[in-house]
């Protein structure tokens, strides 16, 4: 018998689920053994050195070690960097995020495994954050098939959820849904129109954005806008434990309903200092950083991208504990209007393994029941091209496929500086937000060939992306033929979304 596990690898947290063609109900996978009713595992690493042997921990061990040097926190995103490594006491070596993301499947799925029944067949379905190029998802397959996780598939989150939610694929009628997912640490809007026949079930992603903005934030806001008032002492003595308190203290009203939650921490001196915290406290943070105010212009962006209306929009589905709450839930009635969701379908399990829950749904409905699922999308992110330490926007976001950027100019000088290479990036922020050190993910280099150009000022270059998902690059240059200015094609470059050379067409 098959049995499917969806693993859902966020940014802060890692869940996972399965389902059991022989119980034939959905069931929380626990990922470390030592945490008692907990099946969020904290993305974290730390090689630890007993008696000369070194042992990897993952999850709440990590994370509450004190020893900075030989641990690595919030892996996805230094899965973007175009070089990232960390030299490793313990190890003695350097270690980059391919390695570290490889021993964290590594330990995961050996727990999954002790979990199970000796003559489990298992089918797995990693799914990532809306914000994950393709550069990321190919080094997490790489990584789990390194690690023995029998990986089938890779879907971003917000794909998942359309199946975490039965009423959705089970509806006859076109849909247009709105993905609302309010993560640890980015808030992610993303537009899909859904169409279902009996047996072809069709999903068409409009447009997708996202925010930096996330639960790991309110805390932070919490503590900044109302807790270095109200215990100015306290967090001095504390710091980061106290962040992880506030965090407890928010989700226990959140989840549990309740208006006013407690907690404490002792100090070095062994003083028991006690803190409390109300649902009020919270928004009054989050208004702190207008919030309210981005929302909206998420929300704005999302639909202007689809040239839909507010009104056209069928459904919204809202994931992620923080995004249940009554602020953001009455930010979302008031732009789409009362109806567009039923406050009593919100339950905690949805809201937190939801995407975990559709990847095996999926898989399983795709497998076992035959239905075929059609997918096709707009491109999410923008393309860019590095120059020096800014970036040149060829592609935007939410570009339909295929589509023919106009010309634009690279000076030649800068690429002799750079030896005749360009680096791309893709981005799912605002232009204004990316940076050298941020914000972009390295797709890969292309290499001209410095033989065929004769311009010493400047060349010209077209770009799109192709059906098969590929950015393709043609280089042009101005040339006289009959006294005439021409712009004649040189060469042209082909780049998978990956970390990888772009093999070329010379000129002919």
């Amino acid at each position: 018998m098959k049995t499917y596990v969806g693993i859902d690898f966020g940014a802060c947290y890692i869940k996972a689920v399965k389902f059991s063609s022989q119980l034939r109900r959905v069931q929380p996978v626990k990922l470390n053994m030592n945490i008692a009713g907990n099946f969020a595992l904290p993305s974290a690493i730390f090689y630890d050195k007993i008696n000369g042997e070194v042992e990897t921990k993952i999850g709440d061990a990590a994370l509450t070690s004190a020893d900075v040097d030989n641990k690595i926190l919030r892996l996805t995103p230094k899965l973007a960097q175009k070089n990232w490594k960390k030299f490793i006491p313990n190890l003695e070596h350097e270690i980059s995020a391919d390695a570290a993301l490889k021993d964290i499947l590594t330990k995961i799925w050996r727990n999954i495994s002790n979990q199970a029944a000796r003559d489990e067949n298992f089918d797995v379905t990693i799914t990532v954050p809306a914000a994950f190029s393709e550069v990321q998802k190919k080094i997490i397959r790489r990584a789990a098939i390194c690690a023995d996780v029998p990986i089938s598939t890779i879907v971003t989150e917000p794909f998942a959820e359309i199946f975490s939610r039965e009423e959705i694929f089970q509806n006859d009628s076109a849909q247009i849904i709105l993905i609302f997912d309010f993560g640890a640490t980015t808030l992610d809007a993303t537009l899909f129109q859904i169409k279902r026949t009996p047996k072809i079930f069709s999903v068409t992603q409009l447009s997708s954005a996202t925010l930096n903005y996330g639960g790991v934030n309110v805390d932070d806001s919490i503590l900044k806008n109302i807790f270095t008032t109200k215990y100015a002492a306290e967090v001095k003595i504390f710091g980061a434990e106290l962040v992880r308190l506030i965090r407890q203290m928010k989700e226990e009203i959140f989840f549990d309903e309740e208006e006013i939650s407690g907690g404490s921490l002792i100090d070095g001196k062994g003083k028991l200092h006690e803190f409390e915290l109300t649902r009020q406290e919270i928004f009054s943070a989050i208004e702190c950083d207008d919030v309210k105010e981005k929302i909206i212009s998420l929300l704005d962006g999302v639909l202007d991208d689809a040239g839909i209306f507010p009104e056209e929009v069928t459904t919204v589905k809202v994931f992620g504990g923080t995004s249940s709450t009554d602020y953001f839930l009455e930010i979302l009635e008031n732009y789409f209007g009362a109806e567009i969701f039923d406050a009593a379908e919100i339950e905690r399990e949805d809201l937190t393994l939801g995407a975990a829950i559709g990847a095996v749904k999926y898989r399983r409905l795709t497998d076992e029941e035959n239905l075929r699922v059609k997918s096709k999308s707009v491109v999410p992110c923008g393309i860019y091209i590095q120059r020096g330490e800014k970036f040149l926007r060829c592609i935007k976001r939410n570009e339909i496929r295929g589509f023919v950027t106009p010309y634009k100019p690279i000076f030649v000088d800068e690429l002799k500086k750079n030896k005749w290479r360009l680096s791309l990036y893709q981005s799912f922020c605002d232009e204004m937000e990316i940076s050298a050190e941020g914000g972009a993910v390295f797709i890969g280099d292309v290499q001209l060939d410095s033989i065929l150009y004769t311009s010493a000022q400047a060349i010209l270059f077209k770009m799109r992306i192709n059906a098969a998902g590929q950015v393709c690059l043609k280089f042009f240059e101005e040339r006289k033929a009959d006294g005439k200015a021409q712009i004649v094609f040189i060469e042209e470059k082909i780049l998978s979304l990956g970390r990888e050379h772009g093999r070329g067409k010379k000129e002919t």
